[in-house]
């Protein structure tokens, strides 16, 4: 193709009055080598659009593994800025959250260890102790809601802007969260209120079946299965959360619409869903075992200096803080997932065009009778 740099074509022999017929190719090897590195170039370009465009596409398929993958290499995509994230948000979170365990049995013990048979303790609670020990929890729990709020919205919005391509600075993100976490509060309002009438309902049927069955085996067993299914109702409870709060950031709903929609999602995915949370929550609750054992009661369980229980005390926060951040990124990208498994629009650049709506800048929201799409107008009917 690039050898051969000009073809003459001469016809008949040299007549005065005859013009020679020449038909002339000129491709220079420079010229040639331009057009190859062209196609080549448009090529890798074209298979690079779809490499990007594929894990959106197929994000159905993603197993167990597979998610969890997912959620590291988008960590890795901005370190700086989930490094900014963790600090801010996840960090005082965590802090708040162990330093809860510490402040209770100090200065609580007593009240929460008040049911238990064989404590020895003085038993004679004041008023004033109830009064502060209320007043301490109501603060733990705003501060952790305040903060888990606050975490949850930076970190998703974080998430969905590297899926969509978008740039965004820490800065930025200072001025989106305050937007992000108003629509959070709602939500959150009610997953906390479905919690508790869970929690109570559970409670109740535990009172009953002792009050039945006494402490006989039979009653046992039945205590046994009805803690298992507790466990199964709360990881699922757990994922509907999950759902709903990223929902709530990245879609037009919130609140019970919101759980409403993170239910829907769930389906096809509940045991992929529930089997990362179980793995997560079990981290978690081992985390603070240890931290319970070898910070807390360190003297006395294991006998240890200060200056051990100190640097496992630094160990449990930083891994609580990394588990934290997981945590919020692995529930995003289980919404990609599930929208995915839906057959649902995930385009990026509808999705960079919803998330203007934070920066103040302007959206065209869908007509009645549509549903946002990761910011693209969708009818119903299509899904």
């Amino acid at each position: 193709m690039g050898g051969l740099l000009m073809s003459v074509s001469v016809s008949g022999p040299h007549r005065p009055n005859t013009k020679p017929h020449i038909s002339t190719t000129i491709f220079t090897i420079h010229n040639t080598q331009h057009l190859l590195h062209l196609h080549l170039h448009l090529q890798q370009s074209n298979t690079k659009i779809t490499m990007n465009n594929q894990p959106l596409e197929d994000m159905k398929h993603l197993n167990f593994i597979n998610i969890i993958t997912h959620t590291f290499k988008t960590l890795f995509k901005s370190p700086k800025l989930f490094t900014q994230i963790t600090l801010t948000f996840i960090l005082p979170l965590t802090l708040i959250f162990l330093a809860h365990f510490q402040i209770s049995n100090h200065f609580f013990f007593r009240i929460e260890n008040n049911y238990l048979p064989y404590d020895s303790t003085d038993r004679n609670i004041s008023t004033s102790d109830w009064l502060y020990f209320w007043l301490f929890k109501i603060i733990y729990f705003t501060l952790l809601t305040l903060f888990s709020l606050l975490s949850t919205a930076a970190v998703v919005f974080t998430v969905a802007s590297i899926y969509s391509d978008r740039d965004v600075t820490f800065r930025q993100l200072l001025k989106i969260v305050p937007n992000v976490w108003k629509k959070l509060t709602i939500t959150f309002v009610y997953i906390y209120f479905a919690l508790f009438l869970y929690n109570v309902s559970t409670g109740f049927v535990f009172f009953i079946t002792r009050s039945i069955f006494g402490y006989k085996v039979i009653g046992s067993v039945i205590l046994l299965i009805i803690l298992i299914l507790y466990i199964l109702g709360f990881l699922y409870l757990t994922v509907v959360w999950q759902l709903a709060s990223v929902v709530t950031v990245l879609e037009d709903v919130k609140g019970l619409k919101a759980m409403k929609r993170g239910k829907l999602l769930v389906n096809g995915k509940k045991m992929v869903s529930m089997g990362i949370m179980f793995v997560l929550y079990g981290v978690l609750l081992g985390l603070i075992l240890v931290y319970q054992l070898f910070v807390e009661f360190g003297d006395d369980v294991a006998n240890l200096v200060m200056i051990w229980r100190v640097l496992i005390a630094i160990g449990c926060v930083v891994l609580v803080v990394v588990l934290f951040l997981v945590m919020i990124v692995s529930q995003t990208v289980l919404y990609l997932v599930c929208k995915s498994y839906h057959r649902e629009a995930i385009d990026k650049m509808s999705l960079s065009t919803f998330l203007s709506a934070y920066t103040t800048e302007t959206v065209v929201y869908p007509k009645p009778g549509e549903e946002i799409q990761l910011g693209r107008a969708r009818t119903v009917q299509e899904v």
